[in-house]
């Protein structure tokens, strides 16, 4: 089962109110979570406490509290719900780690042909002129069926 186990890296922003001893009791509650989804603590970063970008719950700071988490993909669900059922948790994200021998796939793109000005300009006027040519063809046919309506 421990072949299973994704690495994720867990942020969480806790109430700025909390102190020394809450942050480590936070530490452990982070840790028996963990434990309840079949997961393990992997690293644990020091807290830090910042201003907010915006208010969240009416409090304009926050402490940051960054850890390295390793977890069953199938247990992330029920293990973010508990977090967000945390009171002291204002908010969190749960990103994956990538290892650093994976690589991203590479996406394919299309070459573009680029045209230069001259010839988008006699395209665009190829367009209008055809797009207006095409009017004008329309109109003579709505007069033709307008002059049957009317019997002229």
């Amino acid at each position: 089962m421990d072949n299973a186990l994704k690495q994720y890296e867990l942020i969480c922003i806790l109430d700025p109110t909390l102190e020394g001893t809450d942050l480590n009791n936070f530490k452990q509650v982070i840790e028996k979570l963990l434990i309840d989804n079949s997961g393990k603590l992997i690293h644990f970063m020091d807290p830090q406490k910042r201003n907010l970008t915006y208010p969240i719950n009416k409090q304009n700071q926050g402490i940051y509290v960054t850890s390295h988490i390793s977890l069953n993909p199938e247990n992330v669900i029920n293990f973010a719900k508990e977090l967000k059922n945390n009171k002291q948790i204002l908010r969190h994200l749960i990103s994956v780690l990538e290892a650093a021998g994976e690589e991203k796939p590479k996406t394919t793109k299309k070459p573009r042909i680029k045209k230069t000005a001259k010839e988008e300009g006699t395209l665009s006027i190829k367009r209008e002129s055809s797009t207006i040519q095409d009017d004008k063809t329309k109109l003579e046919e709505i007069d033709k069926k307008l002059d049957e309506l009317v019997g002229i």
